[in-house]
């Protein structure tokens, strides 16, 4: 087992191991062992989780702890469920935890059958249904009575939101599962979705419109695709491997948008994910795009934007960092924003720069405390965001922001 940026004992690998835990891993490590030609020491960066090389096993688990982990997860999947916390025994492994995280969300999400609904289908049939395809029948099969190139609507289960759960489920099962329970939880995900077909490309998981007939499968589904996205496949030489990865940035940001969104009372188009469409340049010719992590939209105007960094303060801020909280004022025209660090010993306080008029607010938010806690201080978070937005309405009226809107 790894902890995130910390040193492994010596971990004995073939080559073919070792290069294909570098292929996969992003930001691991892999230093050899002084004397030896097939030891190493490891160290993961950011990236979380477990994967299989041949019969190298390795879990890389987050420094702040699987608990919070699953609750940034669960969190930014439902901040309405998240009091349903999943209890971990002390040798819990990660997949394990995962498996359970997803099968409540699934089981929630399907309490009253799989969701149904209609989607379009092409098909060569021997009765009429739906709409004869006139166009294709001619170019197929000119002067055939039988088939006939049909078009209709069918209502299935075979849709959208349940393929992205069958596809998850399918990363789960590729897992080498200690724990038979666990075994048993993701045979019974497979037999529920046995039926409906896995996603064709898992690139890229595409988003469902969500209304009040779906809106019940939305934490599963924002689940099951953080599963896709970490899902991997990999080989070392004719060995088969497998796993799945979590990146604790994309964790970490993702979970304070939403608990931000959620302290404020914003909805996701006024609190979006990057810039919802109104994209900022820093320079004339937009040859240089950006794109924070939070930013707050009212009536077509920024009035706030911050940025997450999950990494710990130590009394000084990374001179990076202040660059692109400027870069992000100055584009947004804005007097103030937020710079978010996922841990520190304290406050380090604001950075004022008196040549351009702004101030970069600096805060910490320890993800390793207790949920309740947690949360808390993002309500302390909120309201610094709130006195900003406020600010920047009184300091730019509309009419100045109407000109600078893209």
């Amino acid at each position: 087992m790894l902890t995130e940026h910390q040193l492994s004992d010596p971990v004995e690998l073939s080559v073919a191991e070792r290069d294909a835990l570098r292929d996969v891993v992003p930001g691991l490590s892999v230093v050899p062992e002084p004397g030896s030609t097939d030891r190493y020491r490891l160290t993961c960066g950011s990236t979380v989780g477990v994967v299989q090389v041949g019969d190298v096993m390795l879990e890389l688990r987050p420094k702040v702890g699987l608990a919070p982990l699953l609750f940034m997860l669960a969190y930014r999947a439902s901040p309405a469920d998240w009091r349903s916390e999943t209890t971990l025994a002390a040798d819990t492994t990660m997949s394990e935890a995962l498996v359970e995280l997803f099968a409540r969300f699934t089981r929630n999400a399907t309490r009253a059958g799989l969701l149904h609904s209609y989607r379009r289908q092409q098909d060569a049939a021997t009765t009429v249904r739906g709409r004869v395809r006139m166009t294709d029948q001619m170019t197929r099969r000119r002067g055939m009575a039988l088939p006939v190139e049909v078009e209709f609507d069918e209502f299935t289960a075979d849709i959208l939101e349940n393929q992205v759960l069958r596809t998850a489920v399918d990363v789960l099962r590729r897992l080498r599962l200690r724990s038979q329970g666990s075994r048993r939880t993701v045979d019974r995900l497979h037999h529920l979705l046995h039926d409906i077909s896995p996603l064709a490309d898992t690139r890229r998981v595409p988003t469902p419109l969500w209304t009040r007939l779906n809106v019940h499968y939305r934490p599963a589904f924002s689940l099951a695709a953080s599963l896709i996205t970490g899902g991997l496949e990999a080989r070392a030489g004719e060995r088969f491997g497998a796993g799945l990865l979590v990146d604790m940035n994309a964790v970490f940001e993702e979970f304070v948008r939403a608990a931000l969104r959620e302290a404020i009372g914003a909805s996701e188009r006024e609190f979006p994910v990057g810039s919802a469409g109104l994209r900022r340049w820093l320079d004339v010719e937009h040859r240089v795009p950006l794109e924070p992590d939070l930013t707050w939209w009212q009536d077509g105007r920024c009035v706030f934007v911050g940025d997450c960094k999950y990494k710990r303060t130590t009394g000084s801020i990374p001179n990076a960092d202040v660059y692109q909280m400027l870069a992000y004022l100055t584009a947004h025209d804005l007097d103030e924003g937020l710079l978010i660090y996922a841990a520190g010993e304290a406050d380090v306080g604001d950075v004022r720069i008196a040549a351009a008029g702004k101030t970069v607010r600096v805060r910490t938010l320890d993800v390793a405390v207790r949920p309740g806690a947690l949360l808390e201080a993002v309500a302390v978070l909120a309201q610094a965001v709130r006195l900003s937005a406020t600010q920047a309405h009184e300091a730019s009226p509309p009419a100045r922001w109407a000109a600078t809107l893209p």
